[in-house]
């Protein structure tokens, strides 16, 4: 039985106050020493800042264009920008939990398949991982010796990061090229796991990883398209990592960019295998374990407010504004509907 059109109306219309209301908690609690922050900032750096920001997610559009353009060729890089602001939007709403959601959901309002979707999902998150441990990698490669004088302790910790980062992504792409792996486990769980709870898990994970195989075999087949999904993810991490530099050299003339590059690279390798909610916790912590050193406390923290600004508030408030769109054409769609009855 289909629910009635008005009854849609009012369910679309307490969850928009719902998200407002949830979108106020985090501006007046996580978000409001940010904005301070952004009042007492150079209008220079700020708008450096902001600049970066969109870069990022201007790359960011191209590289999910490029991850679906197998099955989806009409998508557009304004289209992949929109799906990375809806996506930051409801990370930041559902405190990280509804963010693979989000994604398969906005693929499939753009016609591609659940299957494909969450393929390319899985596509999206390998290929930021890759990028990440480039950078981490070449800049160990080249400040090894100084970060081995200076704070020998934290070389552990990076070469972790890097290790469980790489596992992560070598994990995923072994379990969805190997069909015979996929078999193996599903002969195993179904010879000795008995649980019908944990059954309906195993059967949509190896749904999921199914699915990931058929987009990992699309994209393949294009090395082309591969190798822009790598640069294009190259390039939207490394507008991130520019970041800090520009926060910096107004205090400190004689900084090096190269080092502010090298230590926000670590950060993200690090705080990315450190669980935490939206991942918003853990890398506020390794980020000040970085830059204190460099700038003190204060700089540091007024660096790291700017950055969370670029990465998290500004992706944020535009996936508000998607978000706002998306409710408009669906009550207004409802309306209509309610009034041919």
């Amino acid at each position: 039985m289909k629910k009635n059109p008005k009854w849609k109306i009012v369910l679309n219309l307490i969850l928009l106050l719902l998200i407002l209301g949830i979108m106020f908690y985090f501006i007046q609690n996580s978000m409001r020493e940010i904005f301070v922050e952004l009042k007492e900032t150079n209008l220079v750096i700020l708008l450096g800042v902001i600049f970066l920001g969109l870069l990022h997610q201007f790359f960011e559009g191209y590289g999910i264009k490029e991850t679906v353009g197998s099955f989806a060729p009409n998508f557009s890089v304004f289209d992949g920008m929109m799906t990375s602001f809806y996506t930051a939007f409801y990370r930041v709403v559902t405190f990280g939990v509804g963010t693979l959601l989000a994604e398969i959901g906005f693929y499939k309002k753009k016609g591609i398949k659940i299957s494909q979707g969450v393929g390319a999902s899985a596509l999206h998150m390998i290929s930021y991982k890759a990028a990440i441990v480039t950078y981490a990698v070449l800049n160990l490669f080249f400040y090894f010796n100084a970060i081995l004088n200076q704070r020998p302790k934290m070389i552990a910790v990076i070469i972790t990061g890097i290790v469980l980062t790489v596992l992560l992504i070598v994990t995923l792409i072994v379990l969805s090229l190997s069909l015979n792996l996929q078999v193996l486990v599903l002969l195993f769980c179904n010879r000795f796991i008995r649980n019908q709870k944990l059954r309906v898990y195993i059967d949509q994970f190896n749904l999921q990883i199914n699915a990931l195989h058929h987009a990992m075999q699309s994209v393949l087949n294009d090395r082309t398209s591969l190798l822009k999904i790598y640069l294009f993810n190259l390039l939207k991490v490394g507008a991130w990592y520019v970041i800090p530099f520009v926060c910096l050299q107004e205090e400190f003339n004689d900084i090096d960019f190269f080092l502010t590059f090298a230590l926000i690279s670590f950060t993200l390798v690090v705080s990315g295998v450190i669980p935490s909610p939206a991942g918003i916790g853990s890398f506020d912590f390794v980020y000040l374990l970085m830059f204190r050193p460099l700038s003190g406390t204060v700089d540091a923290v007024s660096s790291l407010l700017l950055y969370r600004f670029a990465s998290y508030v500004l992706p944020f408030l535009l996936g508000f504004l998607v978000f706002l769109k998306e409710r408009r054409t669906a009550i207004t769609t409802e309306i209509e509907n309610s009034s041919q009855i």
